[in-house]
């Protein structure tokens, strides 16, 4: 399942109170009906009555498609908010020598960007060169609990050419059915936290199980029974990141609704936070079956490879956390950061973001905690080559108190150029097709150089080629060699020689750790 923006200068709008259950042929009244790219009517290939939709793909349009306003079309206004699933179906016909997949879908209207987000539904159907004479029929349904009731949605056909085949596509019988709810819905159970337990503060995902006839959660959060002082909204989905203090009692409840009413009855839970900080997650995606994932992340001089190669069932969110750590020294204040991502065809674009929780506090939306995550900032690529690479400097703000923190990175398909996916622009925001990794940043203190060299200890030669000799150690401790980027490359135990042949030829700071607590530190050039 891919995304895709398209400018558009339609608004459509959402009906809220009936059910959805309508078929139209392309006949007569075509209000709400419109089409993206290429194309129009056509009156010598349909499959029902004498009218069909047409696409036509050409030099410069390769994804097109027909698409229902759910307000418009029909002679019932739609229901999309009720939570229950809606299939959408069509027939269709084509023309000799375009190919590519088909695809039913879905659309969100922004209307702050003017564009529409285009969501395919399902596997999509293969086409070949050959023509399709006889009227086929494609299928799929949009899973319940999808529509968010507050904002704007279609629904129609989605066709992705491959290559630079040209031709055309003929849709008719357009098909949007959708159960309908009379009754309002029972009430659901937590997931997490459980009833009385202790978990971590910071930022904490509170979920429940889902109800298949609610439409969205009312989510209430207190420090007093009954109270809701720290949260009260309501949630399309089964999950709500909630900033949580540590050490505190916390009373919790979620109340499933729907166009008819809301459930009655539910019961509130309490739980305690611990002294420990935690971060929202684990991070989901809307299409698990087609993850694009991170292939390497390169930062601080430390490569991580996940291994990644291609689009597939792949987890969307890894905690590193315990297995690498990116240490930075306090006289750095920037450094590069590099993705190299899986990309899904080769002319779609992808972006990253980055977060960095530099006061612990358990979020990541503190000033200078992001990056890359807004218009301005976005770091965005063409998947022209398998992995694509993106890079951007990670800032360290000014007044960073040393110590580890948590750095979490994201990569997703962004197709625009100007405007940011949600995959990316937070944090907590589950992904489409990309995926996010948890990382430790250990920021250390540099440990300036002085001049020890001329008095009781020295190093040679210098340079040197492999073996680096110390006159004196019997008051050293320990003995560490790290690069001019502040990243420790090598810990040893004292030695009057120490081999550093593994090491590339260069600059390079050798800290001699003394009994008394003081730290001798040298510059050697390896050659």
């Amino acid at each position: 399942m891919k995304k895709f923006l398209f400018s558009c200068l339609l608004a459509l709008g959402i009906g809220v109170n009936a059910q959805y259950d309508f078929t139209h042929d392309f006949e007569g009244d075509l209000t709400g009906f419109y089409q993206f790219g290429g194309g129009a009517l056509n009156t010598a290939n349909y499959c029902s009555a004498t009218t069909s939709g047409s696409l036509t793909y050409s030099a410069t349009v390769s994804q097109t498609g027909w698409m229902a306003d759910l307000l418009e079309v029909g002679d019932i206004t739609g229901q999309t908010n009720n939570g229950q699933a809606l299939t959408v179906s069509f027939n269709y016909k084509k023309a000799p020598g375009l190919t590519g997949t088909l695809y039913a879908m879905y659309a969100i209207f922004s209307p702050q960007a003017n564009s529409w987000t285009i969501y395919t539904v399902g596997t999509g159907v293969p086409l070949t060169s050959a023509a399709v004479t006889e009227c086929a029929n494609l299928s799929a349904t949009i899973p319940a609990g999808t529509f968010d009731p507050a904002k704007i949605y279609g629904v129609g056909t989605w066709l992705v050419r491959t290559g630079g085949t040209t031709g055309a596509l003929y849709i008719d019988d357009l098909s949007v059915k959708q159960a309908v709810v009379t009754s309002v819905p029972p009430c659901t159970s937590f997931t997490t936290p459980a009833d009385g337990s202790t978990i971590a503060g910071g930022t904490v995902g509170l979920s429940w199980q889902y109800v298949s006839t609610a439409s969205a959660y009312k989510l209430t959060v207190g420090t007093t029974p009954g109270g809701s002082d720290v949260l009260n909204t309501t949630v399309i989905g089964t999950m709500q990141n909630v900033s949580l203090a540590t050490n505190t009692t916390y009373y919790a409840k979620v109340v499933p609704t729907n166009n008819v009413g809301d459930a009655t009855g539910c019961q509130e839970i309490s739980f305690t936070t611990n002294s420990t900080v935690g971060h929202c997650g684990p991070i989901t995606s809307t299409v698990p079956t087609n993850v694009a994932p991170i292939n390497s992340v390169t930062f601080a001089s430390i490569t991580k490879s996940t291994g990644y190669t291609a689009a597939g069932s792949v987890t969307p969110y890894i905690d590193y956390t315990a297995d690498t750590t990116f240490e930075v020294k306090n006289n750095v204040s920037s450094l590069p950061l590099v993705v190299k991502g899986v990309t899904i065809g080769t002319t779609n674009r992808w972006g990253m973001a980055a977060f960095i929780d530099w006061n612990n506090d358990g979020d990541f939306e503190d000033a200078g905690e992001s990056y890359f995550n807004t218009p301005a900032t976005m770091i965005t690529a063409v998947g022209s080559t398998n992995p694509v690479t993106l890079t951007g400097n990670i800032t360290v703000p000014v007044g960073t108190a040393l110590g580890k923190k948590v750095m979490r990175v994201k990569y997703n398909f962004n197709s625009s150029t100007t405007i940011i996916n949600p995959a990316l622009s937070s944090a907590c925001s589950s992904m489409t097709n990309g995926q996010t990794l948890d990382f430790t940043l250990d920021y250390q203190e540099f440990l300036a150089v002085t001049d020890v060299s001329k008095v009781g200890i020295s190093i040679y030669p210098n340079p040197f080629t492999d073996v680096l000799k110390i006159s004196d150690v019997k008051d050293v401790k320990s003995i560490s060699v790290n690069d001019m980027t502040g990243r420790e490359v090598k810990t040893l135990a004292p030695a009057s020689e120490i081999n550093l042949s593994n090491l590339k030829s260069g600059l390079y700071l050798v800290n001699l750790k003394m009994a008394d607590g003081s730290v001798k530190t040298f510059k050697a050039i390896k050659k």
